[in-house]
């Protein structure tokens, strides 16, 4: 049985380079005589079915690539305060009836003062295995979440300090979330290196590009991440599940994440398009990504990163951005500034989390 699949395989394979070559150069080629037709005939199927098998084999390697890619890519998820001089966190403020109150623009008040929960901001994002020992890249707004942010600005120049409650890393290796150190920032481009903590992936780090040109434009790319956060991976659940997973852990929160690793279910997604520009301090592409996707490896077809993701347009699908891949490699040199926050802060962490159990 399994010779003649192969064998309806082959000819399945010959048909397709006969008909192919019938459209290449038409009927007429069939019809001639001689033996110089027929010795060009047999080159062009030659020709043909070589250039088939090379699809073939590319399309093997491109499920190949995908597969490692996958397994290098991690799923962030950031938790963060400010604090004052004295280390007393931002509470939100309440009325008598111990309800948050809001500005007349909607905004809720917070004050270190307030009486109320802790007021923290949730963010996530992506970041890829970069190096050895767990050194990953990620944008510099995902590993310092307040840099040129209207909404932090207020607070910092007030002198609060931005605090991570939690800073967290998932992969697909492992189920638990590992936590990670900030280690170095570029201080003009949105890109940043961090380690993981007390844990380092098995999963092999990425092959980064050596030398970015102008010949890379109009190459095919792949984005690998997570845009939208978990909304995207919702999406691709039964709504039963859904529905209970949400009941269970609320919607979109930290615990949905570390539920959704548990059940393997918290994978990256991964989109296409064409390379459309190549500046020294940036790419455009048009591969749909969203927030979420801040961080994850631009790919060539080959499996080589070229930049990493930072930015879009919602406005307009063909205008995404990118930080090319060589300011990456200038931090894992040294090169950068160091972080001012680092870590989480454990003592916060436990009252977050005591607060929340009440």
């Amino acid at each position: 049985m399994r010779g003649s699949a192969m064998n309806r395989a082959g000819d399945c394979r010959l048909i397709c380079v006969m008909m192919v070559l019938v459209l290449l150069t038409g009927c007429a080629t069939w019809t001639g005589k001689g033996e110089n037709t027929e010795a060009a005939l047999t080159k062009q199927l030659a020709d043909i079915s070589r250039r088939l098998e090379a699809l073939e084999s590319r399309q093997r390697n491109m499920t190949d690539i995908l597969a490692k890619a996958r397994g290098a890519v991690a799923y962030i998820w950031g938790t963060y305060t400010f604090v004052d001089k004295e280390g007393r966190p931002l509470r939100h403020v309440v009325n008598e009836l111990g309800v948050p109150v809001a500005d007349p623009r909607g905004f809720p008040l917070v004050d270190v003062k307030g009486t109320g929960p802790l007021a923290v901001s949730n963010y996530c994002g992506t970041a890829f295995i970069a190096g050895p020992g767990g050194l990953l890249l990620t944008n510099r707004h995902i590993a310092e979440p307040w840099w040129e942010d209207e909404k932090s600005e207020p607070l910092l120049a007030a002198g609060l300090k931005p605090v991570f409650i939690r800073l967290r890393a998932f992969f697909q290796e492992r189920v638990k979330s590992v936590p990670l150190e900030v280690l170095r920032l570029d201080e003009r481009h949105d890109i940043a290196l961090v380690r993981t903590v007390g844990w380092a992936p098995t999963a092999r780090p990425l092959n980064l590009l050596l030398n970015p040109g102008p010949d890379q434009e109009g190459q095919g790319i792949l984005i690998i991440g997570y845009p939208t956060g978990l909304e995207a991976v919702l999406a691709k659940l039964e709504e039963e599940d859904r529905m209970d997973l949400e009941e269970e852990t609320g919607e979109c929160t930290f615990e949905t994440a570390e539920r959704l690793s548990e059940q393997k279910r918290l994978r990256p997604t991964i989109t296409s398009g064409f390379l459309w520009d190549v500046l020294p301090h940036l790419l455009v592409y048009d591969a749909r990504t969203s927030g979420g996707g801040s961080g994850g490896p631009i790919l060539d077809w080959r499996g080589t990163v070229i930049g990493v993701n930072s930015a879009y347009l919602e406005e307009f699908l063909g205008g995404n951005y990118g930080v090319p891949i060589q300011f990456g490699k200038v931090l894992m040199a040294g090169g950068g500034k160091e972080a001012a926050t680092r870590a989480e802060s454990p003592d916060l962490l436990r009252l977050y989390e005591h607060e929340r159990a009440e």
